[in-house]
């Protein structure tokens, strides 16, 4: 019995010991377990908090050097970093303003780019001014003489797609009743027009016409021998952001506003005048 006492005895302290040796392992698994989690959980946070927002944005096709479809231009470098110091990613999507006024009002994107408040896109948050078009009545100089508006009422005219909202009440008159009018959302096309002897008249602004004319002659499309003129019958054109949610629309006001006033507005434009041309804003 004594021999049985002492073997159940050992047995007791070697299972004692085993007990408190898988306890002390468990302990270092469960301190380790929730070492790694609270770690895991604050960098996962960390990142959440750091992670851009993604908004989609819709800019026009076819206005370089405003919009480049390779995500660069005046217009996308002034949208991006104002939405980028903010915490926004911009997500480019390039359609004509007609497709692009039906994704806004249908809610499939956050923002646009390059609208006047009378667009007539419905709830609707409106930026601050940002950027400026100054659209002329482009002729060949051997075409005909435009001194006003009331010389476009009968002429073959090309212009941009809305734009009889976009250049007031008065040019709105002038072509109304004018068959020959019409609006193109493809804005090379435009110049192509013109400068083969298709139409009168381009009205689009300036700098587009100037880019993509050079575009034209550097493919052997049209001589570079067709002068031009260049009727100023309308006035600069300013044109604001609209957003679906008036409080991105107040983060890219803050966010335009900072640009100005450290310069790097400015700075994006001479960054396209050095590599293209003089281009008004």
């Amino acid at each position: 019995m004594r021999h049985l006492s002492l073997y159940w005895l050992g047995v007791s302290v070697i299972g004692k010991r085993y007990l408190e040796l898988m306890f002390l392992r468990y302990a270092v698994f469960l301190c380790v377990f929730l070492i790694f989690s609270v770690t895991h959980a604050y960098s996962y946070a960390q990142s959440q908090e750091n992670k851009s927002e993604r908004i989609r944005v819709i800019f026009s096709s076819y206005t370089a050097p405003y919009v480049f479809k390779d995500g660069t231009g005046i217009v996308i470098d002034i949208v991006k970093e104002a939405l980028q110091s903010r915490g926004y990613e911009v997500v480019p999507v390039f359609l004509p303003i007609g497709r692009g006024f039906k994704m806004f009002a249908d809610r499939k994107i956050e923002a646009t780019s390059i609208i006047k408040k009378n667009s007539g896109l419905k709830n609707a948050f409106y930026s601050d001014y940002f950027m400026q078009y100054h659209n002329y009545a482009i002729t060949r100089k051997d075409g005909p003489r435009i001194d006003s508006l009331a010389d476009l009422s009968d002429l073959d005219i090309i212009a941009f797609q809305n734009a009889c909202l976009y250049l007031g009440k008065a040019f709105a008159e002038q072509i109304h009743k004018n068959k020959r009018y019409k609006e193109l959302p493809n804005q090379e096309t435009q110049v192509l027009m013109l400068l083969s002897g298709r139409t009168q008249v381009a009205v689009m602004d300036i700098s587009i016409f100037k880019y993509y004319r050079n575009k034209l002659i550097s493919e052997g499309k049209i001589s570079r021998n067709i002068p031009v003129v260049f009727n100023n019958v309308f006035e600069p054109t300013k044109y604001r952001m609209a957003f679906v949610d008036y409080k991105i629309r107040n983060e890219f006001n803050g966010g335009l506003k900072a640009l100005h006033e450290s310069g790097r507005y400015s700075a994006i434009y001479d960054k396209y005048i050095d590599k293209y041309f003089k281009i008004e804003r």
